[in-house]
């Protein structure tokens, strides 16, 4: 399983462990920039775009947004 770190906080938001780093950038892209929903808590979610950062994270920014989504590696127990 895959789950998203925003700034560094562990969130709930997890993948399969098959998902790709383009799958889950298009997912954060699409919720980011037109989710309904403002899943990330953007101040200003209109003048936000996604771009890839160092070290397979991403970067979510804008006017007055700046947000770091990294990428972490879980295991679950069974």
């Amino acid at each position: 399983m895959k789950r998203l770190i925003f700034n560094g906080n562990k969130t709930e938001f997890f993948f399969s462990g098959n998902s790709s780093y383009d799958d889950i950038f298009d997912w954060v892209s699409s919720q980011a920039m037109f989710g309904s929903k403002n899943l990330f808590d953007l101040n200003e979610q209109h003048s936000c775009s996604v771009s890839n950062g160092l070290d397979s994270s991403l970067t979510i920014s804008g006017d007055e947004d700046l947000i770091k989504v990294e990428i972490e590696e879980v295991n679950p127990i069974l």
